[in-house]
């Protein structure tokens, strides 16, 4: 049985011993930094905001379709429709598939944009623009979702770390970046967030000995925040 390496969520919440309203706050002024961050990135051209409302139904739909198949293993509480007997390779068979396919995703769609700003002009950073307006387009979409399903959760009780800490670091990566215009807080706040969800997503698998198929639904989540960050920190026409 898998031991838990660190428990980053208990850390935090000891740490940060806050109430619900506190933390709801916290997820408030995140999303209005981001916010702020949306309206300035319109407003420079890096982004329509319809592009962004596309990627978002795109990345809902990423979210909720997994998170739909998965909780056949949790319904109805009595007997659920549906429990592996051996969960490990199911687990990992179900998030390679989400991984690698969120992963084709990304770039089939970044492609598209590439060749659409390619084909309308004669600039040759034309398609690094179109690269980065499909970037900043799907990291706010992840973003929007998940400040819909942070609201959810703290209606509901439950902890939103897993939801909250990718989007503080986006919004502190965002803000430095507007004022420093150093493309290295995008790797930082990259690899903060690979950092937090390996060992959060290690901890709940060690707990739960890897039969909790919901935490699948995060990897295409994670995918459009972490994958954006990166990509724009290579895009020196930023």
């Amino acid at each position: 049985m898998m031991k838990p390496i660190f428990d980053i969520n208990g850390y935090l919440a000891d740490k940060l011993a806050f109430s619900n309203g506190l933390w709801l706050l916290i997820a408030s002024i995140a999303f209005a930094l981001l916010c702020v961050c949306f309206v300035f990135a319109v407003g420079r051209g890096r982004l329509k905001a319809r592009q962004m409302f596309v990627e978002t139904a795109w990345v809902a739909l990423w979210y909720y379709g997994i998170l739909a198949l998965s909780l056949i293993t949790l319904f109805p509480k009595e007997k659920p429709l549906w429990q592996p007997a051996n969960p490990l390779p199911v687990w990992c068979g179900a998030a390679a598939v989400a991984f690698l396919g969120f992963l084709l995703y990304f770039f089939r769609r970044k492609k598209h944009f590439i060749q659409m700003s390619s084909a309308t002009a004669i600039r040759k950073s034309a398609a690094a623009s179109g690269a980065a307006r499909f970037c900043y387009a799907l990291l706010f979409s992840a973003m929007l979702v998940s400040a819909v399903i942070c609201g959810i959760r703290i209606a509901m009780g439950d902890s939103i770390f897993h939801l909250l800490v990718p989007m503080v670091l986006v919004a502190l990566a965002l803000l430095l970046h507007g004022f420093t215009h150093w493309r290295i807080w995008f790797v930082l706040a990259a690899l903060a967030i690979v950092a937090y969800d390996f060992l959060m997503i290690q901890n709940v698998l060690a707990v739960t000995n890897f039969g909790y198929f919901p935490l699948v639904a995060m990897i295409p989540l994670q995918l459009a925040v972490i994958l954006p960050l990166l990509s724009l920190s290579g895009n020196k026409y930023l």
